[in-house]
């Protein structure tokens, strides 16, 4: 079958939720193959059986569903080129494994551990870098046979020719490896199990993978897959090794510093489009200073040639602010059904018994100050229950201070002429006009009033709160804060 179209595939290792790094390369790969109109695969590298289970599968696959990533072929979905699970190809690796043996491009390798490390040891005595010396590189076929005969494991390495690699890099341009940092590596263990870079060959190459976008911790293992590549006679893809990202303290990221899975993102509620939208540019410059992209305007714009070389530092407090504006922009039905689904128990205990439209309009009143999902339970709790209470030490100051009395007062001895019911436009005249009624600067006039009605300072408009509250709870709200 001829394939012409770009073709690139995200393989992980299914051992549980996926790093941010491994889910930026997912996006790369997405976006890549949904902008050059080409298909994306998903493949499960998943030859560590001790930790790629069914739960830890479905973890992974739960996080790419969350992002959006729909593939186009590969696991659970099926294509021209399956099995699409390193498991289930072992009778690919095996053929091709003893094709390399029948074309003396490999050969097996009887040593054992104990002479290998004795050899290694004797090296760096020597302060040489270990090289696998060649033992068993010209060992007879009968000398062969009867190793096998007398039952002696063996692994199989693949004979180096003594040239350079160069590989050609779509990021960082032409990367140079001299031929003497090889020796014959390994391709298949004692066991018979194919190592990674063996196995990862064949399966790009018999599933036409056309261009490999990986993390740059990649890089060093590529001039081995060339060798593998060349001496199974396969067409060498094109390279694309994306840079890492990193802590703030530029160290490679990792649990030490926090969240690093979109599964623990999602708990702590942030959004999948700016999650995506986050990561993308941890890396990729768009050509212009924008900074919200939607996945389709991404699609549109991303190209290889915006990725930059250098590594990205993640800065949780941006993700946050992004998470911010995207909440703001959102729409309440749209939170609602997230509240509902990965926040359930909140959400019970939150908004349980309240009509929907009264919690979609708690909610439309307090996303644009939530900084993550579950900040609209606590933004709405005032909004939703009778009662206020306000927290923080300096609402409290703000609600105690003598101006707070002189606006409240006013409002308590006016409230019959507060517009309720007269729409939108009256409100916002009448709070507007408040400011020559009340002589204080804007600060001290409308703060009072949104700690009030709303327990905070800092918050939904005044305006909204007007619309929003019953009449009689305002009413009450203004003389509970007035009698504090």
């Amino acid at each position: 079958m001829e394939v012409t179209m770009v073709r690139v595939r995200y393989a992980p290792s299914p051992t549980g939720h996926i790093h941010v790094g491994n889910a930026r390369t997912a996006i790369f790969n997405y976006l890549y193959a949904r902008h050059e109109g080409g298909a994306f695969i998903m493949r499960l590298d998943d030859t560590d059986l001790e930790r790629s289970t069914e739960e830890n599968i479905d973890s992974m696959l739960d996080d790419i569903r969350w992002l959006g990533l729909n593939w186009d072929e590969g696991f659970l979905k099926g294509g021209d080129f399956g099995p699409y699970r390193e498991t289930e190809r072992k009778p690919l690796y095996d053929t091709y494994l003893q094709q390399l043996l029948d074309e003396d491009k490999a050969y097996r390798c009887f040593c054992t551990k104990d002479e290998l490390e004795a050899e290694r040891r004797k090296v760096e005595a020597e302060h040489r870098i270990y090289r696998y010396g060649g033992t068993c590189a010209h060992l007879s076929a009968e000398q062969v046979e009867k190793n096998i005969a007398e039952g002696k494991p063996y692994a199989v390495r693949l004979r180096i020719p003594q040239e350079d690699v160069v590989v050609h890099d779509l990021i960082r341009g032409d990367v140079e490896f001299k031929s003497e940092e090889f020796d014959d590596f390994v391709i298949a263990r004692q066991n018979g199990i194919p190592i990674y870079n063996f196995a990862t060959v064949i399966d790009d190459a018999l599933m036409k993978i056309t261009h490999i976008i990986r993390a740059e911790e990649h890089l060093s293992n590529t001039p081995r897959q060339v060798f593998i590549y060349r001496a199974l006679g396969f067409d060498v893809p094109q390279f694309a090794h994306v840079s890492l990202i990193l802590a703030p303290d530029h160290s490679k990221l990792s649990k030490r510093h926090g969240a690093v899975s979109v599964g623990d993102y999602r708990l702590e509620g942030y959004l999948p489009e700016a999650l995506i939208n986050y990561l993308v540019l941890l890396g990729w410059s768009p050509k212009d200073d924008r900074e919200f992209f939607t996945v389709d305007e991404l699609i549109k714009e991303f190209s290889l040639g915006g990725v930059g070389k250098s590594g990205a530092v993640f800065d949780k407090k941006k993700l946050t602010w992004m998470n911010h504006m995207y909440l703001g922009r959102k729409d309440a039905a749209s939170i609602l059904t997230i509240l509902k689904g990965d926040f359930a128990d909140q959400y019970a205990a939150a908004f349980g018994g309240l009509p929907e439209d009264k919690t979609l309009a708690a909610i439309d009143l307090t996303k644009g100050n939530a900084q993550v999902l579950p900040d609209i339970f606590r933004l709405a709790r005032n909004i939703v229950q009778p009662d206020v209470v306000i927290t923080d030490e300096k609402s409290q100051e703000v609600i105690g201070s003598p101006e707070a009395k002189q606006v409240l007062q006013y409002l308590m001895e006016h409230f019959a002429a507060i517009p309720f019911g007269q729409g939108d436009d009256a409100m916002s005249s009448w709070v507007e006009d408040l400011r020559n009624q009340i002589p204080l600067p804007a600060k001290k006039l409308y703060s009072p009033i949104r700690v009030a009605l709303f327990g905070a300072k800092d918050g939904p408009e005044i305006v909204k709160l007007f619309l929003m509250l019953e009449p009689p709870s305002i009413h009450e709200r203004l003389q509970k804060a007035l009698a504090l």
